[in-house]
């Protein structure tokens, strides 16, 4: 049984994403909302409910939790812009660390390895550096689940609480870009600068993405052409 902070956290789910009743996929979300059972899993709610109203102000909101078109499951959200679904995958710090925590077996001995083949290096960058590669390997694993290839994605990172900043995310979009091309903007919403959900993300576009040019095109429509990181 759920004790009464869960409950109250529930109520205040519950109010937030009543604002997005009138859309389809609503009834997901709520059953969504009523079946998490940690604050982990709060926090990744509470990340995709405040992105998904975010689009829905921005008049791009088509549809919530949408089936997804290449296997069976899911997706966090669907656009629409100039006529074209757009897929789009919320990650949050709780969810991408909850995913990392069981992968710990043997992570002091990869350390140990690295500091070995990397000598100049202390032993806090060589534990950064495998947490780093470790959040690759889950988003490459996550976009290529979440992002079905026939269509644009958006990868949305709202990672203020696990001290992921527009560096690391600069870095981690050299190596997931490449072998996901639907993944056409990484939008990061990280508290660096003021940056949140609510205000301006940073962004990032796929270079190697065959919809670059639709992500060029939402950029100029939602006037953040300059907040993108190259």
């Amino acid at each position: 049984m759920k004790d009464q902070r869960y409950l109250e956290f529930q109520a205040t789910l519950d109010e937030i994403a009543s604002r997005l009743a009138s859309i389809s996929g609503y009834d997901r979300l709520k059953s969504t909302i009523e079946d998490v059972a940690d604050w982990d899993g709060f926090q990744a709610i509470f990340a995709q409910i405040n992105t998904t109203l975010w689009f829905k102000e921005k008049g791009l909101l088509k549809e919530i939790e949408p089936r997804l078109p290449h296997r069976e499951g899911y997706a966090d959200i669907l656009l629409s812009f100039s006529g074209q679904d757009i897929y789009c995958e919320v990650t949050s710090p709780e969810s991408i660390q909850k995913s990392l925590e069981s992968e710990t077996e043997g992570e002091t001995e990869k350390v140990q390895n690295l500091l070995k083949k990397q000598p100049w290096i202390s032993k806090q960058e060589a534990e950064h550096e495998i947490k780093h590669d470790r959040i690759k390997r889950t988003l490459l694993e996550k976009t290529n689940k979440q992002l079905p290839r026939n269509y644009p994605g958006i990868l949305v990172l709202e990672t203020g609480k696990s001290m992921v900043f527009t560096f690391d995310t600069k870095e981690i979009a050299r190596k997931l870009f490449p072998s996901r091309p639907q993944v056409m903007l990484i939008m990061l919403w990280s508290l660096e600068r003021g940056s949140q959900i609510g205000k301006a993300p940073f962004l990032f576009v796929n270079p190697n993405s065959p919809y670059q040019n639709i992500g060029q095109e939402l950029l100029e429509y939602l006037g953040l052409d300059n907040k993108v990181i190259s």
